[in-house]
């Protein structure tokens, strides 16, 4: 027998019974085909339903970042509104604030100042916010300012307690069409997300037509009854199909992907008629040319080795061309698998990348925190420090005064104690609200030609009889220098400096203060030779609320806020200023220039303009009659005390403790002004003025209000009241 028919006997020996079993296989092939195309619609709707629950999680850790946001707890909702908006990229996105009510607070979808609904929108999701103190995801749902259709995740807001708030992330359901479905799916396939209520959040098919509207029967029941699984339907295209389906338990929501029966079981039948193909291939090669394409089979099969073994070793394959199509299409297929692992090697060292680089930022942020909330503390203290000194003085001198038996020179003690530790009490809170003007840009300078020279020349001169500057040396070297600005804040910035200076010097030292022209600038040096400044104070010496330690012959004094203030109000003048030091006990030097001007002449003596004498009147020719004014303040001692130095000022006085009495009081008497505290029990000083005024009665009587309120928003306040006069 030829070695041909032994080969072909062999090939059918070898053949026949692989192809009996080959028949049972095939049927296996086809199984197992099916099953992986519906784990692939099962891996299609999980990935899907991760993309979704990545894009919720993300909203939540903004949502919880904004949450604490200081804007909040301050209750600056305009603030807190840009804030928000800067977190909304997108246009189908926004935020939104509730109070504990379930009203809107803030809306970013609309203009800021866009007037909202003023009833409870949300109350009972709100309630079960702030009650669980837990994130709650929304069905869907149409939105009471938009109109649209929508979806939200809501938190409690951390910022004030989170008790008082609940903020909302809003996605219009365009978001998760355009976020939530994966592009490169087969175009049969069909992607849903589903709310708790079983209406369609999204569809990548007939979207427009069924949102809103209720899914198939018995998918939300299987969702509740298992957490994944894949059913078989009819769909609402009248498509025999299978759907695999996942329950999301972040969100509640259920995401499918479906795809017809013919396609799966399409796919299924291509991997066995490619079985049977090769089978085929084989029998024939194997018939008619078992030895002439032996050796090609081997090698080839080798070649499919090499580039299988490259591929385990993390090495890209290369192709090797054979005249075998299934080889040739291993081959390909491993070139694209170690295109594919390489793809997620990069992915994942990209992924780590980000998480050292958020990681990162995270510690940054909390050392920024940690560093501002010591700060903080720091000022407070100082702070109460500041406050608890002059007020012990005031209080122990009050003591005194109230004793009996104490003479004249004594009380006047006691009253230049108060007077002097009150003026000191006035220091700190005008530092207070400048600092706080000059951070929110409503200090407005009244510019002026002035002479930097007759400026610091005069600083001087009211400082050198001081207690401060007892002991010391002022020594001035000024030259004319001519700039223009503010002559009240730029004694504030010399004086600061100065005072800075003779602070942190050594009894007996010596400051030396230079002024110069240098090209197109006024330059100003305030030099000590006192305690100087390490780099680290030096690189921070000039932001609110720092200070360096105090020196040994002196305690702490002052806010840290004084260097502040003195260059945000150069700055204010359009120059800057810098500090030197060459370390502790080497001295310290600020230098500040602001742009110069050219040289103002001054007249020696000015023509003075004659003011119009007025006409005596009827009244004039009178005896002065006493006046009378109505007095409103619920402090009892603050009242009394005001009361009394007016009439030490010839007025006759009438005092109420609220508004009620006040309206009285006023009709009764027809006073010639009103004076009025803003805080009062019953109503607010702008109410008493409000009635005042809608009184015929009483409507031209002068009101005065006398408050401790004293922003610019509290004096817009007084004037839409009708307040003549706001004192603070």
């Amino acid at each position: 027998m030829k070695i041909r028919s032994q080969l072909l006997l062999m090939a059918a020996a070898i053949l026949i019974p692989v192809i009996v079993v080959s028949g049972m296989a095939l049927e296996k092939i086809r199984q197992a085909g099916q099953q992986a195309e519906l784990r692939g619609l099962s891996e299609t709707a999980r990935s899907t339903a991760l993309i979704v629950d990545r894009e919720v999680q993300g909203s939540l850790s903004a949502l919880k970042a904004l949450g604490s946001s200081p804007n909040l707890e301050n209750r600056d909702f305009e603030a807190f509104y840009w804030q928000a908006a800067a977190f909304n990229q997108q246009d189908d996105s926004w935020t939104v604030l509730f109070d504990d009510k379930g009203r809107e607070v803030i809306n970013t979808s609309v203009p800021y100042g866009t007037e909202l609904p003023l009833f409870p929108i949300r109350a009972d999701l709100v309630k079960n916010v702030l009650s669980s103190q837990k994130a709650m995801t929304t069905d869907l749902q149409v939105g009471a300012v938009t109109g649209k259709l929508l979806t939200a995740v809501n938190i409690p807001a951390t910022a004030a307690g989170g008790r008082s708030f609940v903020l909302a992330q809003v996605f219009a359901v365009k978001y998760w069409k355009k976020e939530a479905f994966q592009a490169n799916l087969p175009a049969e396939w069909i992607t849903g997300v589903i709310d708790r209520k079983g209406l369609f959040i999204a569809r990548s098919f007939r979207a427009d037509e069924l949102l809103g509207q209720p899914g198939i029967p018995g998918l939300l029941a299987a969702a509740q009854a298992s957490k994944e699984g894949v059913m078989r339907y009819t769909s609402l295209e009248d498509v025999d199909s299978y759907k695999a389906y996942t329950h999301s338990d972040l969100t509640g929501w259920t995401v499918s992907v479906s795809a017809p029966v013919s396609a799966i079981n399409e796919a299924a039948n291509r991997a066995v008629w490619l079985a049977v193909a090769g089978m085929l291939a084989a029998l024939a090669v194997a018939v008619l040319a078992v030895a002439v394409f032996g050796r090609r089979f081997i090698k080839a099969i080798a070649g499919a080795s090499r580039s299988a073994m490259a591929l385990g070793r993390g090495q890209q394959p290369d192709v090797e061309r054979s005249g075998i199509e299934e080889i040739n299409a291993l081959n390909h297929e491993l070139v694209g698998a170690g295109a594919l692992l390489e793809t997620e090697r990069k992915f994942r060292r990209a992924v780590e990348a980000d998480r050292e680089r958020l990681l990162s930022n995270e510690i940054l942020a909390r050392e920024t925190a940690q560093a501002q909330n010591e700060t903080k503390d720091a000022f407070l203290a100082m702070l109460g420090h500041e406050l608890r000194n002059p007020l012990a003085a005031i209080a122990g001198a009050t003591a005194l005064l109230a004793r009996t038996g104490l003479d004249a020179s004594g009380a006047a003690r006691c009253l230049a104690i108060i007077n002097r530790q009150n003026h000191h009490l006035h220091h700190i809170v005008n530092d207070l609200l400048d600092i706080s003007r000059l951070m929110a840009g409503k200090i407005a300078l009244g510019k002026e030609p002035l002479d930097m020279a007759d400026c610091v020349s005069q600083c001087v001169e009211a400082l050198r009889p001081t207690e401060l500057a007892k002991g010391h040396s002022i020594t001035v070297h000024a030259s004319c220098a001519w700039f223009s600005g503010d002559a009240v804040r730029m004694d504030q910035i010399l004086n600061n400096l100065l005072i800075n200076a003779l602070k942190f010097s050594e009894p007996g030292g010596e400051v030396r203060v230079t002024v110069s022209e240098v090209a197109d600038k006024t330059v100003v040096t305030v030099q000590d030779a006192g305690a100087g400044m390490v780099p680290e104070l030096l690189a921070r010496v000039f932001e609110p609320f720092v200070q360096g330690p105090a020196p040994a012959n002196r305690l702490q004094s002052g806010l840290g806020i004084g260097l502040a203030l003195v260059r945000q109000l150069v700055r204010l003048h359009g120059g800057d200023i810098e500090a030197a030091s060459e370390g502790t006990g080497k001295g310290s030097t600020f230098s500040f220039w602001v742009p110069a001007i050219a040289a103002v002449a001054t007249e020696t003596a000015t023509a003075t303009a004659t003011l119009p004498i007025p006409e005596t009147s009827d009244l004039a020719a009178d005896a002065p009659r006493q006046r009378k004014l109505v007095y409103v303040e619920d402090n009892a001692d603050a009242r009394t005390m005001m009361a009394e130095l007016l009439r030490m000022l010839d007025y006759e006085v009438t005092e109420v403790e609220d508004g009620a009495s006040a309206l009285l009081a006023v009709l009764a008497m027809q006073p010639d002004a009103v004076i009025i505290d803003i805080g009062l029990p019953d109503m607010d000083g702008y109410e008493v003025a409000r009635r005042l005024r809608a009184d015929p009665l009483t409507l031209s009587i002068p009101l005065i209000a006398l408050t401790g309120f004293g922003q610019l928003r509290d004096k817009q306040a007084a004037t839409l009241a009708g307040f003549n006069a706001h004192l603070a």
